[in-house]
């Protein structure tokens, strides 16, 4: 079975030294969402204080396969123009 390796970014590097074990691309995709979910859920401060968050994943000679982009945005809330009044003619 083929070696993945699961690096996350947040404003600092965290590579992943050892990699873990899956049957293909589709389980190593399977553990990616379970991987950040957990990651999110124990620090959801370093979240909220990055600004984009990414977990890049790997094969077993460090060929990037895909990544994942987690990114939190307080909504900007914008004022709606007035409409001119029309004036009776």
């Amino acid at each position: 079975m083929p070696r993945f390796f699961f690096d996350i970014v947040d404003g600092e590097d965290f590579p992943d030294i050892q990699g873990s074990i899956h049957a293909d691309l589709a389980a190593a995709r399977i553990e990616a969402i379970r991987y950040s979910a957990e990651v999110l859920k124990e620090m959801p401060e370093r979240f909220w204080n990055s600004e984009l968050w990414t977990m890049s994943v790997f094969d077993q000679n460090r060929v990037p396969l895909f990544t994942l982009k987690f990114l939190a945005a307080d909504a900007v809330v914008y004022e709606t123009p007035r409409r001119p009044q029309l004036q009776p003619g």
